[in-house]
């Protein structure tokens, strides 16, 4: 009864916690982790973007099953983990969940297609269109024969994304509207249940249609609110900067745009963030902003590269080859990049404080600035503010 009352609440978008303090409470043992409303209450923080604390719950309910021997509800955990992972874009962690269940008996646990349907998800964010399809048309099939909605939906979900990158606009906006009209028409209240506005928008905007954007982005918007959804957030101004610059140029939305990459940066939402970037990047080029465009798909494909997306990083690569070649730079002359990167390091910060201002690698750090050191003339950390003020 808990347990259906927390789906219900949570899909609505609405708090748990006061679900999960009332399970615990009865009885002096805690009753089958699977059916506990702490699972949706993880879920939900994961459909929020808020990851860290998503992570802690996913976790220990995980470890909690394996203590008790709860083989569902440990496959459960490890499933939600597992999304979790694809949510960040987190390609490599997800793809051991995935490989994991291929050599023991946990995915035997599940009837319904969830390993079909991740598959697809991950292909999606690794750049891999027709491995997603291939994986999105066996989920359907599957999910459709035994009815199980929520799989469905996340296939068209990812078959959208697949669609997206293989510049089938049309096929992604047939897959995602029927994603983004099926929780309207259900009540699905928390906008990150299922994800699909912000590429429905960029869809729709590719295929001339913007109609229907105003009414998304109005919606998301009021829901991110009443909810205080970091996601949503985030998201509605993605989607509202993308619908004024499918109108024409305009530096503000420009701006709004590259903010909401950052923030998705903060939240740990990297494939979003990336995406973002790329979405900038492309339109910065369509409008002949030709640095700032190179700045934004170079940001965008080393970002890809992190996260292990292959296709993604190679569109980033290819929208960057049509913007043209850089100007030679002047002796000392840094990239954007490159300057960023100096600029903290030469006040004191390390090169982990870096990469996490910057939301890139410590390895990107490194090579940031050996690169620096090279263009500059010096060899060290203490040279690099006499250098720099020098240059000014």
């Amino acid at each position: 009864m808990l347990f259906a009352l927390a789906w219900a609440r949570g899909l609505g978008g609405r708090p748990v916690d006061d679900l999960c303090e009332r399970f615990a409470a009865a009885s002096e043992s805690a009753g089958f982790l699977a059916e506990s409303p702490e699972r949706v209450a993880g879920q939900r923080l994961v459909w929020r973007g808020e990851l860290e604390p998503a992570r802690a719950s996913l976790e220990r309910l995980r470890a909690l099953a394996d203590e008790r021997g709860e083989l569902p509800s440990y496959a459960w955990a490890q499933l939600h983990l597992c999304e979790l992972e694809l949510r960040i874009g987190n390609c490599v962690a997800a793809a051991r969940v995935l490989d994991e269940w291929t050599q023991t008996s946990e995915g035997a646990l599940f009837i319904v297609p969830v390993f079909e349907r991740c598959r697809a998800l991950l292909a999606a964010s690794l750049g891999l269109a027709e491995e997603a399809e291939r994986w999105a048309q066996e989920t359907i099939a599957r999910a459709q024969a035994l009815g199980t909605q929520w799989d469905w939906l996340e296939a068209l979900r990812a078959r959208g994304i697949a669609a997206l990158l293989a510049h089938q606009p049309a096929k992604a906006v047939e897959s995602l509207r029927t994603v983004w009209e099926h929780t309207v028409r259900e009540g699905v209240d928390d906008p990150g249940t299922f994800p699909a506005a912000a590429d429905l928008v960029e869809a729709l905007i590719e295929i001339g249609e913007p109609r229907d954007v105003q009414a998304i982005v109005t919606r998301l918007r009021r829901l991110a609110k009443e909810q205080k959804h970091p996601w949503a957030l985030v998201t509605a101004t993605r989607c509202a900067a993308l619908a004024e610059l499918a109108q024409g140029y305009d530096q503000e939305a420009a701006r709004r745009l590259g903010h909401a990459a950052e923030d998705y940066g903060r939240l740990g939402l990297r494939f979003d963030r990336a995406r973002s970037l790329l979405t900038l990047g492309r339109t910065q080029r369509r409008h002949r902003k030709w640095a700032a465009s190179r700045q934004s798909l170079a940001d965008a494909a080393v970002a890809f590269e992190e996260l292990g997306s292959s296709g993604w990083a190679r569109e980033a690569h290819s929208e960057l080859a049509r913007v043209g070649a850089r100007r030679p730079r002047g002796l000392g002359e840094l990239t954007p990049a490159e300057s960023r990167v100096v600029e903290l390091a030469a006040e004191g910060r390390s090169n982990k404080e870096i990469a996490g201002i910057l939301f890139v690698s410590v390895k990107t750090v490194e090579l940031h600035l050996s690169h620096a050191y090279a263009t500059l003339g010096v060899r060290s950390r203490s040279q690099l503010a006499p250098r720099l003020s020098s240059s000014s």
